[in-house]
């Protein structure tokens, strides 16, 4: 039975694989030029790939973890405690700054997000009725803002409750040494012809037998159509249904976040951070670098600015060259303008300029429940059913792993209406 993927990200390759093992005849469009979706690596630019999307495996129990182990492919593990953050000036190892009170505080309510049952304040609200001191704040900046895509003004302290495991997974983070869309090369290649490359998807009709339209007018029948396009392109209205979508799935879209954001990526020719950092949290506009090629390259040397949400959005307002304004951070956090001295090249990668992906990855906001995720998950007449990260309701929603259940999920959804 002819089933249509909207997708070829981390979601719609799990769905046409796990349905072409079934016997449905599965064709993925995808609307770019590439397979992976947010999941993108760079190869030239250091001695191994650097990735433009995804990066992390969060946890050493999930989808990701099991299909690297069984493809072989090596991880490194990264150990909180050698993060480095810059208190009072001072640039210091987490294990040593969590002796100070305040860094301490700032553990303690990383520590208790999953408990948390207060009022439905954001995250930065939170902070300021809690009095937390300002010369910690901007670590929660880093590992919570920037961990989900956004700032502290935007993310809801209630919403951690929601997925509480895949929360605590990301305390214990991994890299792959490989290409992280190698993860995805034994779907690709059993899905040989059933992707179609630059085939964006104008439209869906599915009053009656599903039909997909393309952008440049093509029409394709089927018996049931999943869509995993990312949370933006559903939000901004961009992908037309007729009939339109029920009001709780456009609610639902309406109320889980995703912002614009970018990657600011800089290679070095000299390494002058301390050899074990990963994470480098800083006090500045941009809280949080990491070290891109750590346990993967003794001779690249490469460090990776992520910013999402208002300071993003800040950042291109300014109309600065990012690449500019990172060094400029850099310099001031390590001094005497050692990071331009030693800057030999930078790349950025502006995931809300993408016109297909328009954005980072889902968070939640404080309109956001368990109800809302299922809400956007659930088919609809069984005939149109949905996946992608933002429709995890598993506690994985901003992961890979997390679209990659959602995948499989809706392709066990579609083997239930069809046979």
């Amino acid at each position: 039975m002819r089933v249509i993927v909207i997708g070829a990200g981390a979601a719609g390759l799990c769905a046409a694989d796990a349905l072409v093992a079934a016997g449905h005849d599965a064709i993925i469009f995808e609307a770019s030029d590439h397979l992976g979706g947010r999941v993108r690596s760079l190869e030239g630019f250091a001695d191994v790939p650097i990735e433009l999307g995804a990066e992390e495996v969060h946890g050493p129990d999930n989808p990701v973890a099991e299909a690297a182990k069984a493809l072989g492919m090596e991880t490194v593990h990264h150990i909180t405690t050698d993060d480095v953050l810059r208190l009072d000036g001072e640039l210091r190892s987490l294990d040593q700054a969590q002796i100070d009170p305040d860094v301490k505080r700032a553990f303690d309510v990383i520590d208790n997000l999953g408990a948390y049952r207060g009022e439905n304040w954001s995250a930065e609200e939170f902070l300021i009725r809690s009095h937390f001191p300002r010369r910690a704040w901007h670590y929660l900046e880093s590992r919570l803002g920037v961990e989900h895509g956004t700032t502290l003004d935007r993310l809801a302290m209630r919403g951690f409750a929601t997925y509480q495991r895949g929360w605590e997974a990301r305390e214990t983070n991994y890299t792959l040494r490989g290409r992280y869309l190698d993860l995805f090369q034994p779907m690709i290649a059993r899905l040989e012809g059933r992707i179609r490359l630059n085939s964006p998807i104008a439209a869906i009709e599915w009053s009656d037998a599903p039909r997909v339209r393309l952008q440049n007018s093509e029409e394709h029948a089927a018996r049931a159509v999943v869509v995993t396009v990312p949370l933006t392109i559903l939000r901004e209205r961009l992908l037309h249904f007729s009939p339109q979508l029920p009001p709780e799935k456009v609610a639902a879209a309406d109320s889980i976040g995703m912002d614009t954001g970018m990657k600011i990526i800089l290679k070095f020719k000299h390494r002058f951070w301390e050899e074990r950092m990963y994470f480098l949290h800083t006090d500045g506009f941009l809280p949080q670098f990491w070290t891109a090629c750590k346990g993967r390259s003794d001779s690249a040397h490469v460090l990776t600015a992520f910013v999402g949400g208002a300071r993003a959005e800040a950042l291109d307002n300014m109309s600065v060259d990012p690449v500019r304004f990172a060094l400029e951070e850099l310099d001031e956090v390590f001094g005497a303008k050692i990071a331009s001295h030693s800057f030999e090249r930078g790349l950025i990668a502006d995931w809300g300029a993408d016109p297909w992906i328009r954005g980072l990855y889902s968070y939640p906001t404080m309109q956001t429940t368990e109800a809302v995720r299922e809400a956007l998950a659930r088919p609809l007449g069984g005939k149109i059913f949905f996946a992608g990260e933002a429709t995890n309701t598993l506690g994985s929603s901003g992961t890979v792993h997390g679209a990659m259940e959602t995948g499989w999920r809706a392709a066990a959804e579609v083997r239930a209406a069809l046979e």
